[in-house]
C-alpha cells in the first residue's frame, strides 16, 4: 500500500510538474530551427510566427538557419536537444520524405519529434517558360509524348517535392519527361525563366509574380481546389490528370520527451496566430494557405503523409544514398 501511495504521489506531482512547466513557459528566449535556406517557403512562414510569438510571449524567438543534406543535418541536432521546449524545428513534406529516400538516417522521423502543429500548406504550380509551344496542361503532355525525352523539368533535387511532383506527373499521365536536378531551387527557377530547362513544378510563392509578369505561363495547380492568388489558374485534375494532387506542408515540431505541458501551450498559441486575420493575410501573401492541425491530429496526419510519399519514391526510384 505505502509504495502504491508513493507511486500515485509520484504521478501527481509528476503532471503538477508539466502544468506549472507549460505555466510558465517560455521564460528565456526561444529558438527555431529551419533546416532549409532563407527564401525558402519554410523559412517565411518561420520568419511570420517568430514575430508573432515574440510579441506574444513578450521575449525572443529567433530563426536559425541550418540548411543542408535535405534538412537531415538541422533536424538531428534538434532532435539531440534538450526536450524544454526553448529549440523546436520547422518541418515540411520533405521531412517524411526523407525515410524513404536514405536507407539510414540518425533519427526516426517519426519517433523522435514532437508534432506542434500543423501550420499551413503550399502547392506546386506547374510552370513552362512561354515559348514551350503548350497553352495548357492537355498540350503540354501531348507535347512531352511526341518529343519523348526531349522536355526537361527542373528541380531542387534528387527526392525533393519539385522532383517527386515531376515523377508523379509522368507516371500519371505516360509523358516522357527528363529530370534535371539542381542544387538549390533558386538555379533550376533562373534557368527555367531563361529558357534552359522548359518545365518545373514551382512553389507557389515563387510562381505568382513569374506567372502575373508572363515571364512563366502557369499550366496546373497541384491541389484539388484551385488557389486565390492564380484563380485563372487550372487544377491538374481539372485539366484533365484526374486525382493529382501534391501539397507540401510546413509545420512546428520540437523533441520527442518535451512535455506536454509545453506542447500545449505553444500549439494553443500558434493556433491563435494562425486564427488572426493579419497573419493570414500575410500568409496569402506568401502564397501559403492556413492548415492549423493540432499535435495528436498532426502526428497521424505525418504517419499516413510518410506513407504515401514512400509509394511515390518507391516507383520512382529515387534514392539518396
Amino acid at each position: 500500500m505505502k509504495r502504491l501511495v508513493n507511486c500515485v504521489v509520484g504521478i501527481l506531482l509528476g503532471v503538477a510538474a508539466t502544468v506549472a512547466l507549460g505555466q510558465n513557459y517560455p521564460d528565456r528566449s526561444v529558438r527555431i530551427v529551419v533546416p532549409l535556406s532563407t527564401g525558402s517557403a519554410t523559412d517565411t512562414l518561420a520568419r511570420l510566427l517568430a514575430q508573432k510569438l515574440s510579441d506574444k510571449w513578450a521575449t525572443p524567438v529567433v530563426v536559425e538557419n541550418q540548411p543542408g543534406a535535405n534538412g537531415i543535418i538541422a533536424t538531428e541536432r534538434v532532435v539531440k536537444s534538450a526536450p524544454d521546449g526553448y529549440t523546436l524545428l520547422m518541418i515540411a513534406a520533405n521531412h517524411v520524405i526523407n525515410a524513404s529516400l536514405y536507407r539510414k538516417l540518425p533519427f526516426d522521423t517519426l519517433r523522435d519529434v514532437r508534432p506542434v502543429m500543423r501550420i499551413a500548406y503550399t502547392p506546386l504550380v506547374l510552370c513552362v517558360h512561354p515559348g514551350v509551344q503548350a497553352q495548357t496542361a492537355t498540350d503540354f503532355i501531348d507535347l512531352a509524348k511526341a518529343h519523348p525525352g526531349q522536355i526537361n523539368y527542373g528541380s531542387a533535387g534528387n527526392g525533393s517535392a519539385t522532383h517527386l511532383a515531376g515523377e508523379m506527373f509522368r507516371m500519371m499521365t505516360g509523358a516522357q519527361i527528363t529530370h534535371v536536378p539542381y542544387k538549390a531551387i533558386s538555379q533550376a527557377q533562373t534557368d527555367l525563366l531563361g529558357g534552359q530547362i522548359q518545365s518545373m513544378f514551382v512553389v507557389l510563392s515563387a510562381a505568382i509574380p513569374q506567372v502575373r509578369s508572363g515571364e512563366l505561363r502557369a499550366l496546373g495547380v497541384t491541389s484539388l481546389q484551385r488557389v486565390p492568388q492564380l484563380r485563372d489558374t487550372p487544377t491538374l485534375d481539372e485539366a484533365g490528370v484526374k486525382g493529382y494532387e501534391l501539397l507540401s506542408w510546413i509545420g512546428l515540431a520540437a523533441p520527442a520527451g518535451t512535455p506536454e505541458g509545453v506542447v500545449n501551450k505553444i500549439s494553443s498559441d500558434v493556433a491563435d496566430i494562425v486564427s488572426q486575420s493579419d497573419f493570414r493575410a500575410r500568409l496569402d501573401a506568401a502564397g501559403l494557405q492556413p492548415a492549423p492541425m493540432a499535435p495528436a491530429e498532426f502526428a497521424t496526419f505525418m504517419a499516413k503523409d510518410q506513407a504515401r510519399w514512400a509509394e511515390i519514391v518507391k516507383v520512382s526510384g529515387a534514392q539518396l544514398d
